[in-house]
């Protein structure tokens, strides 16, 4: 009865920390954003603190379709990712005219494993 009486106060005076679930709220650019300009770079903007442990940057349309294009994360003297926090940004090499897809994967402080991607397109000048 005492841990059920505990729990019960928890749940009243800490619903933060019972409802908290980490998740993505924002990037710029937008998932399926046509831009009239590539992007030096992607911003992320997550509910909670969050680690970006991996991510590829692919050709999404023509003839190039899933080739790849190199898009490192930092990281510090060990290997572990440094891109953390609750908005992380990452920088884009530059990019030529056409269709990518930005497939991500994040880990939050109690270990929830997100994975996602968002994909966006360049339109050539006119």
């Amino acid at each position: 009865m005492k841990r059920l009486h505990c729990l019960l106060v928890c749940l009243m005076y800490f619903p933060a920390l019972t409802l908290a679930h980490a998740g993505l709220a924002v990037t710029v650019p937008e998932h399926d954003a046509i831009l009239e300009r590539a992007p030096t770079l992607v911003h992320f903007q997550f509910m909670a603190d969050m680690t970006i442990t991996n991510v590829i940057l692919e050709i999404g349309a023509g003839p190039r379709t899933g080739e790849r294009i190199p898009l490192r994360l930092p990281r510090n003297s060990i290997g572990q990712s440094t891109a953390f926090g609750e908005s992380i940004d990452l920088n884009l090499p530059a990019l030529d005219p056409g269709t990518y897809v930005l497939t991500w994967q994040a880990t939050s402080l109690d270990g929830h494993l997100l994975v996602d991607d968002l994909s966006f397109s360049i339109i050539p000048p006119a």
